[in-house]
């Protein structure tokens, strides 16, 4: 397993044009339709990025990854099952993790939202007395602990939002252990959270027992040059 995160940052509107070219047609459709300059960069260099990690460590030729999806929409690598990834992006930041089982990741920007009134509606019972349970001024943190928790588990899962929120319930002793718990059964999943970005919270669901405890930190443009080396050496052989 492996975990990476890319801080984004602007691209040059002609040297965006230029990298969509190096990806296939339903992705480079799909970031042309954005309207925000932001949600642009930010699908880019997540395809950058996993079209990249997938070079380095299946040797594929670039214009030989295919993807495909499930009948709930997550993507997957065609021909290669014991390669699962899963990708999420918010506010400046991208994440990816990989895994040889499924796998799901979530990143989330903190924002001062009202979390009392989300958690009534899309928590359990037990999730929304977990994060009043605390002092106010950590509730905030507790609230985005459950939220990305939840939306790696879905994710991880593979069946989107098919799954409802209701329907499970993500359980942090005091000891920090997660759990989830559907249908009264716990599950068999692992969960971890990171919070090495400040103003973010990060949380990674996988069906294997162990969950690695550091995240690959690349530079974008680091990430973008070596993605262009990549597809000049695989054009001249």
């Amino acid at each position: 397993m492996e975990i990476y995160v890319v801080k984004v940052s602007d691209i040059r509107e002609d040297r965006l044009n230029e990298l969509c070219l190096l990806v296939d047609e339903e992705k480079k459709d799909k970031i042309k339709k954005f309207v925000n300059k932001k949600d642009k960069i930010r699908s880019l260099v997540a395809e950058i990025l996993i079209r990249t990690i997938i070079i380095e460590n299946l040797k594929i030729n670039n214009k030989y990854i295919k993807f495909n999806k499930n009948k709930q929409g997550k993507p997957y690598l065609k021909n290669h099952l014991n390669f699962n990834f899963n990708i999420s992006h918010s506010g400046e930041y991208v994440l990816c993790g990989i895994d040889n089982k499924d796998i799901g990741v979530d990143v989330e920007e903190i924002k001062n939202i009202n979390i009392i009134e989300i958690a009534q509606n899309y928590f359990t019972t037990k999730e929304f007395e977990y994060i009043v349970s605390c002092d106010v001024e950590f509730q905030l943190n507790r609230f985005y602990e459950i939220w990305t928790l939840k939306e790696s588990y879905i994710k991880c899962y593979g069946q989107g939002l098919s799954i409802p929120l209701t329907s499970f319930s993500i359980e942090v002793d005091q000891c920090k252990n997660i759990k989830v718990v559907r249908n009264n059964e716990y599950e068999e999943h692992a969960f971890k959270l990171f919070d090495i970005v400040q103003g973010y919270k990060i949380a990674v669901c996988s069906l294997n027992k162990e969950i690695s405890n550091g995240i690959v930190m690349l530079n974008q443009n680091n990430l973008i040059d070596k993605y262009i080396k990549f597809n000049l050496e695989q054009m001249k052989g």
